[in-house]
């Protein structure tokens, strides 16, 4: 069974990750910090398309 905390932290990550791209900031702590998330929740079986796709449709309702 998938870690669903690994996966809505990483989500969340992306999330800011993307809104920092819409402030035009490509770099720094929250990059890195999304990455790993990432990485955390791929080892435990999710995605990176399923944690993407999550994190574009909620940055997209905001």
């Amino acid at each position: 069974m998938r870690d669903k905390q690994l996966f809505e932290t990483a989500v969340s990550d992306g999330v800011k990750v993307l809104e920092l791209i819409q402030q035009d900031v490509f770099t720094g702590s929250a990059f890195t910090t999304a990455d790993d998330s990432s990485e955390k929740a791929k080892a435990d079986g999710w995605t990176f398309k399923e944690i993407e796709a999550e994190a574009e449709r909620r940055f997209a309702s905001k």
